[in-house]
């Protein structure tokens, strides 16, 4: 693996070599391989979550466009219809298919009255009623300003965001459904990993001494926890994060609320509600323990009931990870000064390797081969699942041809309800496809 390459083997050299700087400087340089591979493949898990907010603005756009065209159908069917009587059953034929290439896109329900379509989101928001239709928009979640999420327009409150949890069938619900499990899951597994890694790393680090005699010094740079407050808050109360535990730290972001006297938090990989130990500073801020954290709520100005953080531990800590000494001299191997051939520290270096530094039941090589199972599991199920469900919309579209007429009948719904399986599942199977095939790369 990427771990025993970059820094297993240079250990071994400095453990078996520890006065020859050459050993020293191969550490050095490996290290800092190892900081480009970690990037490189956040960098591309990065790339992907802008690429979902794009395709989560552009899903918007076309359920506009659909909505607005049916709405217009609506009216010209009605129009002639009413004139004499007879069908048009080339527009009918014209809006069940607009009906149809929305509902791959979102999931709709139909009804029918007088002739019209009146199409509603499985949540329930009328997308078109008669003929007007309802406009959804592209904007920046309340809990976390980086990801564009969904809305819907309303005269008098303005945009309107709605829940992700709401937005489950067709295509933007498999892209919801990737951002928050799959892609989510792979940030914060690898975020975990670099933040334990090289937090265990530098403890031991600074256990030792250089060649210099010097006292060592942090091997590594990483970032640091974030907590975003929510936009609908209504204080500007603020809430800090740091680690107390790597070791302990989850994989998973945290949506931390105030209910006006009491703190909870909820893990968001599984939904968890966590226990929270909480406690007073020496400076009278409230203090929030738990999952290897340590939250601080600034006394001032307080927050008030219904105000929430999004707390990220390790999704983003990537991003600030480098090499922190820039010489080989730097590299505290020995255990005692003086020891320019003591090896005793770079020993201790060397053993992280068998220590469950992750989650507190993993060790570094066991994390990382985690990290690939997870992403490799979930595509071979999904390949399965959406050969599966292909397999079922060609069965049903063979019999949507031997119905006669445009009614939206039985078989028409059982069809667009694979459909909506179906554009789902593809849409996970590409994009964990695509983060699997990254993550091999790095190995």
């Amino acid at each position: 693996t990427t771990f025993c390459r970059l820094v297993k083997k240079p250990c071994k050299e400095v453990v078996s070599n520890a006065n020859d700087p050459s050993a020293r400087q191969s550490m050095l340089s490996n290290a800092q391989g190892l900081v480009s591979q970690f990037q490189t493949t956040a960098q591309y898990l990065n790339n992907m979550q802008n690429s979902v907010n794009s395709d989560v603005a552009s899903s918007v756009k076309q359920i506009n466009t659909y909505s607005s065209q049916i709405a217009d159908l609506n009216q010209q069917i009605a129009k002639l219809t009413n004139g004499n009587g007879a069908e048009p059953n080339d527009l009918l034929d014209k809006r069940d298919q607009l009906v149809n290439e929305l509902n791959n896109v979102v999931g709709v329900t139909v009804s029918q009255q007088d002739g019209n379509y009146t199409v509603s989101m499985a949540n329930g928001l009328t997308l078109v009623n008669g003929y007007k239709s309802s406009d959804l928009v592209a904007m920046n979640s309340s809990s976390d300003p980086t990801r564009t999420t969904i809305g819907y327009v309303d005269k008098q409150a303005g945009n309107v965001e709605i829940p992700e949890k709401l937005i489950t069938t067709g295509s933007l619900g498999g892209l919801l459904a990737f951002r928050s499990q799959d892609l989510d899951l792979a940030q914060n597994q690898l975020g975990q990993l670099a933040a334990a890694f090289t937090t265990s790393f530098n403890d031991v680090h600074k256990q030792g001494f250089d060649s210099n005699g010097d006292q060592g010094v942090d091997f590594f740079n990483i970032g640091t926890p974030l907590v975003v407050s929510n936009s609908k808050n209504s204080t500007a109360a603020s809430v800090t994060a740091e680690w107390t535990d790597t070791s302990a730290l989850k994989a998973s972001n945290y949506t931390v609320s105030y209910d006006g006297s009491k703190w909870t938090a909820t893990r968001a990989s599984d939904s968890t509600a966590v226990t929270i130990a909480q406690g007073t500073d020496a400076s009278g801020n409230t203090t929030l323990s738990f999952d290897g954290l340590k939250l601080t709520v600034a006394a001032t100005p307080a927050p008030a009931a219904k105000d929430s953080f999004l707390v990220k531990p390790v999704q983003n800590v990537i991003n600030d990870m480098s090499v922190a000494i820039t010489s080989e001299s730097q590299v505290a191997a020995a255990s005692a000064v003086g020891g320019e051939s003591d090896n005793r520290n770079a020993q201790k270096l060397l053993n992280l390797q068998d220590v469950k530094l992750v989650g507190g039941n993993a060790t570094l090589s066991q994390a990382y081969a985690s990290i690939v199972s997870t992403v490799g599991n979930k595509t071979s199920s999904l390949e399965t699942t959406s050969t599966t469900q292909k397999s079922v919309v060609s069965q049903l579209t063979d019999r949507q041809q031997s119905v006669s007429g445009v009614n939206l009948d039985e078989e028409y719904a059982n069809l667009t309800k694979y459909q909506q399986y179906y554009m789902a599942n593809a849409q996970v199977l590409q994009t964990a496809s695509t983060v699997f095939n990254a993550l091999i790369n790095i190995r």
